[in-house]
């Protein structure tokens, strides 16, 4: 099995079977976060530059040093609390550091699979994976702003094209799926 990236910390929330390996680890792009880390720089600066040109009003200063801190650091948190991962055997969405909500779903229990990107998430390469399950039909898992979300489509109806041929031993048309 790979091993999952850094970034994931401990994956004490993934539960691999003996055979599942992992196919793909990530996390939401960077893309749709830059304008809250942008904001984030500006504040800081600004609020440097107030800490030294206002004098006794330098809390203004700090206080927008913090702001720009906090912003940028809301988003950091929300962007990597956020992990997606793709094996063998299911499809596993997590969400939260400390308190943490883990949504997982079997192959077999997946009806379909679609990605949908606005024409700016298309020229920034990221948008969002839905997966259904069947039976309920209703959304069980969205993939958001995950990048090149086709590839992830395609991986997902790759895994689905390989536990259909195993399950009933035909290689699957695209139409049966």
């Amino acid at each position: 099995m790979s091993e999952l990236p850094r970034r994931f910390g401990g994956a004490d929330w993934l539960d691999l079977g003996p055979d599942e390996e992992l196919l793909w680890a990530g996390h939401p792009s960077v893309v749709p976060y830059l304008g809250a880390f942008v904001l984030g720089a500006a504040l800081i600066v600004a609020g440097a530059i107030g800490m030294a040109l206002l004098g006794e009003y330098a809390i203004v200063g700090v206080a927008g040093i913090v702001a720009g801190l906090a912003t940028a650091g809301w988003a950091y948190y929300r962007r990597i609390s956020t992990g997606y991962v793709i094996t063998t055997a299911e499809v596993y969405h997590k969400e939260g550091i400390v308190a943490r909500d883990v949504t997982q779903i079997r192959y077999e229990r997946i009806q379909n699979t679609s990605f949908s990107q606005s024409v700016f998430e298309r020229a920034l390469s990221y948008g969002d994976v839905v997966i259904t399950s069947a039976g309920t039909g209703e959304v069980e898992i969205v993939l958001k702003n995950v990048p090149d979300p086709a590839d992830l489509k395609r991986l997902l109806s790759q895994q689905l094209d390989e536990v259909y041929a195993s399950d009933t031993g035909a290689t699957p048309t695209r139409s049966e799926l």
